[in-house]
C-alpha cells in the first residue's frame, strides 16, 4: 500500500489556502437617501404625501445603520467539502473586526442632500464570490460616525420629527418618533468576485425616506416601531462594477 502522507499534506495545504486573506482587496460601502416620489424641500426637511394621502412635513430625520455584512455565494462539490473540513473563514463570524462585516455604526441624516453619498467603512474580505448582504439598523453608540451634536442620537436607532395633516390640510399635528429598536433586511445581488484581477468594488445602499411613515398609527405606542420597520424595507442596493 502506498503511503497516504503526501495526500494528507496536500489537503492541509489546500485548507490553509481556503482561509487566506488577500491584502489590498476593498469592498466600498456607500449610503445615500432618496425619495421615490416628488418631494418639496423645506429647509433641511422634506414635504410629501404618504400612502394614506396624509401630508407629511419631515423636519428632522436620523436613522442609524449599525452593521453591514456580506455573505459568500453558496458552494457545491469540492469547494463545499473543503469548507466543511476547514473551520478557517468562520472564526470571525460574530466579531466586530470580521473583514466581511462593518461594525462601526453610521447615522444617516436628511441634512444631507438627496443622492449625496456617505462613504462608510470599507470591507476587506478574503478573495471569493459574494451574493448577499445584510443591513442592520440599531442604536448608535458613542463611537458612531456622523453622530449629531449634543448626543441627540446616542443609544437611538431612529428619530423622526415633523408635522402631519389630513389630505385636505386640516388637523395639523406635530409628531416625534424615537426608537432604540432593531430592524434588518437581506438583499441578494449578482455574484461579485474579488480577486487579484478584481481587487475593488462598491455596494451602494439607498434609503427611500418618503415611505417611512406609510400606514403609521400615530396614536399607537407602536408608531416608532412601525416607522423603523418601514426603514428596513426601504433599502435598495446597486453595485459597481
Amino acid at each position: 500500500m502506498k503511503p497516504c502522507l503526501p495526500l494528507f499534506v496536500s489537503v492541509l495545504v489546500l485548507l490553509a489556502g481556503c482561509g487566506s486573506r488577500e491584502e489590498g482587496l476593498h469592498l466600498n460601502l456607500r449610503l445615500a437617501h432618496q425619495s421615490e416620489q416628488e418631494v418639496q424641500r423645506v429647509g433641511e426637511g422634506r414635504r410629501f404625501v404618504n400612502k394614506r394621502g396624509e401630508r407629511i412635513t419631515l423636519s428632522r430625520a436620523y436613522v442609524t445603520v449599525s452593521s453591514i455584512e456580506i455573505f459568500a455565494c453558496p458552494v457545491t462539490g469540492l469547494r463545499h467539502w473543503m469548507q466543511w473540513l476547514s473551520p478557517v473563514g468562520t472564526a470571525h463570524a460574530h466579531s466586530v473586526t470580521d473583514p466581511r462585516r462593518m461594525g462601526t455604526p453610521y447615522v444617516n441624516s436628511l441634512e444631507r442632500a438627496d443622492g449625496e453619498v456617505l462613504e462608510m467603512q470599507a470591507l476587506q474580505p478574503s478573495p471569493g464570490s459574494y451574493c448577499r448582504v445584510r443591513v442592520v439598523f440599531g442604536p448608535a453608540d458613542a463611537d458612531a460616525e456622523q453622530l449629531p451634536a449634543g448626543g441627540l442620537m446616542l443609544n437611538k436607532t431612529l428619530l423622526l420629527e415633523g408635522e402631519v395633516s389630513a389630505a385636505d390640510g386640516s388637523n395639523v399635528r406635530p409628531f416625534k418618533l424615537e426608537s432604540a429598536g432593531m430592524a434588518s433586511t437581506e438583499l441578494p445581488f449578482e455574484a461579485l468576485t474579488l480577486s487579484d484581477d478584481a481587487r475593488e468594488a462598491s455596494l451602494h445602499f439607498t434609503l427611500a425616506y418618503d415611505g417611512w411613515l406609510d400606514d403609521v398609527v400615530w396614536d399607537s405606542a407602536e408608531a416608532a416601531a412601525q416607522a423603523l420597520s418601514h426603514v428596513g424595507s426601504s433599502v435598495t442596493l446597486s453595485r459597481q462594477p
